[in-house]
């Protein structure tokens, strides 16, 4: 099946046939994506690549010609060996992604069991002694540990993806740095249906 939804490109990337897009729901990349590629199991598509989410701003990521991951990209990636001076903030580029909400339960919908947990960031450029909230959002994936008992890993999905909000007045941080906001943390989360996360 996965090769009559798929095509390998010039460059050597795995693309999406036209008419068919990706928007797995939450429970569909933990389960389907994340705990198989832990588990060294056949994934059901090969189309999340690996990649430090980190190195980059979220505008700079690979995929963003529409042809297989439309407004929302999907990375796997280790973070083993990546030093993160604070989990809560992340440095990207020339800006950093903030931590807005912490270990979301991600059930699944056949019995409520949580499979995984699901932390919401937010991008913010830095200059100088301003930084500024931008419309960016990351979704982060680990394994629950009911999900994978017998081994702690570093792996997660990141689905990363530009609210459609508008801008808001600066506000001043408790650290006395000047912020711009741009209300992101008021958006809502973004679910999707298809079960192997494959809609055409």
């Amino acid at each position: 099946m996965e090769d009559l939804m798929t095509y390998v490109d010039d460059d050597g990337s795995v693309r999406l046939l036209p008419g068919y897009k990706f928007d797995p729901t939450d429970e569909v990349l933990v389960e389907f994506y994340l705990k198989r590629r832990v588990f060294a199991q056949p994934l059901p598509f090969h189309i999340i690549p690996d990649f430090d989410v980190f190195q980059i701003e979220p505008w700079s990521l690979p995929g963003g010609d529409g042809k297989i991951f439309n407004e929302r990209k999907c990375f796997f990636y280790n973070t083993t060996g990546r030093d993160l001076e604070s989990i809560d903030i992340r440095v990207a580029g020339s800006g950093q992604w903030r931590v807005m909400e912490k270990d979301k339960d991600v059930p699944i919908s056949q019995n409520n069991q949580v499979i995984g947990r699901r932390n919401t960031l937010n991008f913010w450029e830095v200059q100088g002694v301003y930084a500024r909230r931008t419309k960016w959002v990351m979704h982060e994936f680990h394994l629950a540990l009911i999900a994978n008992p017998t081994k702690m890993t570093n792996w997660a999905i990141y689905r990363i993806f530009k609210n459609k909000v508008k801008d808001a007045k600066k506000v001043n941080n408790a650290r006395g740095c000047k912020e711009e906001s741009s209300n992101a943390n008021t958006a809502e989360v973004i679910d999707f249906n298809a079960e192997s996360g494959l809609s055409s």
